[in-house]
């Protein structure tokens, strides 16, 4: 009964003071004392160029903390650019609208940064929305980031330097050209019928793939499985028969080289990324040590 009787008189005492009852003794009548008010809670993204290090994944939603490193260190990701999405009262989900709008703006900046599409080199996008706790301050700001690619399933890999310029007229740097599988199910002509890997190799190093081009399906719905494997599939082959300068049919009636592809998630789906990368694959038992292209109808070297 004492604790409650003393907090009403105190609300009882700042209303009659609020009322103007008077000014204490010893006081300014300024409830804050003089202090200056509290800032409004704000949020800077980092920079375009600026390097991050952290954990990173292609088309996941992640909040995992990237922290700001000098591009000279070893990093995971660098700024392409950034945006402002609309207010709202949480960040858009990933397969919302907003967020597709700002994926593809990111997916712009990339290509303006690197020189060329990102798909046509090792490389994938990191992209980021405001965590919960940064919108709650007021954050609006999303991420375009570029991170290198240890091999064509994505998986990251840090580096040093920058990646503005890598893949200028399409044969810079971190261009994607041939590459070494590695898997199990190995049939007895040598092609893999799983595959655990799709590291980047040089071309005048044993390989048994060659990057061919990239297809992005038509818009709509997430196809079931073996739907997606049939649009990919078929247009990966005639990307494949144009790469070798070869009709459809004179492809088919070669039997050293098949059709792989990689891509197609469901998560890039819903972020608006229908892209698949297409490859030629011959069998690692007689493996490549230059680019096949415009070999027509030729034995493979």
């Amino acid at each position: 009964m004492r604790r409650g009787r003393r907090v009403t008189v105190a609300i009882l005492c700042v209303a009659g003071a609020l009322a103007g009852c008077g000014t204490p003794a010893g006081t300014d009548g300024d409830l804050t004392n003089g202090w200056p008010a509290l800032p409004a809670a704000s949020y800077s993204p980092p920079a375009q160029g600026s390097c991050l290090q952290g954990a990173v994944a292609a088309f996941e939603p992640s909040a995992s903390p990237l922290r700001a490193v000098d591009c000279a260190e070893p990093h995971a990701v660098e700024v392409v650019g950034g945006g402002t999405v609309p207010d709202a009262p949480a960040p858009p989900a990933w397969d919302s609208d907003p967020s597709r709008a700002a994926y593809a703006e990111c997916d712009k900046a990339a290509t303006a940064y690197l020189g060329g599409d990102w798909r046509t080199g090792r490389l994938f996008p990191v992209f980021r929305m405001p965590a919960a706790a940064t919108w709650q301050a007021g954050g609006r700001r999303y991420l375009c980031g570029i991170a290198e690619a240890s091999d064509d399933l994505f998986a990251p890999q840090e580096r040093t330097g920058s990646v503005k310029g890598g893949l200028s007229g399409g044969k810079g740097p971190l261009a994607l050209a041939c590459v070494q599988l590695s898997g199990g199910d190995l049939d007895a002509k040598g092609f893999y019928g799983t595959v655990d890997a799709v590291k980047p190799v040089a071309c005048d190093a044993p390989h048994d793939t060659e990057f061919v081009g990239a297809w992005t399906a038509p818009a709509g719905e997430y196809p079931p499985q073996q739907k997606l494997k049939e649009l990919a599939g078929d247009a990966c082959y005639l990307k494949i028969a144009q790469f070798l300068g070869l009709s459809q049919t004179q492809l088919f009636q070669r039997a050293d080289i098949y059709t792989f592809w990689t891509g197609l998630t469901a998560n890039q789906w819903a972020l608006g990324d229908r892209t698949a990368h297409c490859f030629l694959n011959v069998s690692s038992k007689t493996p490549l040590r230059v680019s096949v292209r415009d070999l027509g109808t030729k034995q493979l070297p």
